[in-house]
């Protein structure tokens, strides 16, 4: 009897283990799918709706914060125009930034390319030594609540951005992209 306790008992400490891990376990096959340009694995990861909304929340939010810091907004007609228009125009630049591979770059510590007319796709830049960038690097980690979990990494230059992850289930979702928008 004491051996099935034990047994018991080491099978629930490996669940709660694992429940524990999980996060981490799935920001390590987010950082592989990057390094390994593997867009449908990275997909697998992202709730790329709500990261889409988070994004447009976060920039609209701020045009309409510079324009109603702007003293001249509140007598000017064309500033209620100005933001209708802006909110518009960042809707369509996130719908079409926001995709695995956007993601894979921000991960990267850099600024996704913007989707402009006639412009020639490029490949991912390279750092000084000629090697990619490695995902994440220097991430800090960990819980911010039971099922919210968030990564912080720097960009190219040192701006604090935020990969915020969700409990799904049992997975765990890339859920929302906080950017330094200073």
């Amino acid at each position: 009897m004491s051996k099935t306790k034990w047994i018991i008992g080491l099978a629930l400490a490996l669940v709660i283990a694992y429940f524990v891990a999980s996060p981490w376990i799935t920001v390590h096959r987010m950082k592989t799918a990057v390094e390994q340009h593997d867009g449908a694995a990275l997909a697998a990861h992202i709730d790329l709706p709500s990261v889409r909304q988070s994004l447009k929340d976060q920039i609209n939010g701020r045009v309409k914060h510079q324009i109603s810091g702007d003293a001249n907004a509140a007598d000017n007609p064309l500033a209620a125009f100005g933001t209708a228009l802006a909110g518009l125009l960042v809707d369509k630049l996130v719908d079409a930034t926001v995709t695995p591979a956007g993601i894979s770059e921000l991960m990267e510590g850099m600024a996704p390319q913007l989707p402009l007319p006639g412009a020639a796709a490029e490949s991912p830049a390279q750092s000084a030594e000629g090697s990619a960038p490695k995902p994440l690097a220097r991430a800090s980690m960990g819980y911010a609540a039971w099922n919210r979990f968030v990564v912080t990494a720097k960009d190219r230059n040192g701006r604090e951005q935020k990969f915020v992850l969700q409990r799904r289930g049992l997975d765990w979702k890339l859920t929302e992209v906080i950017l330094a928008l200073d």
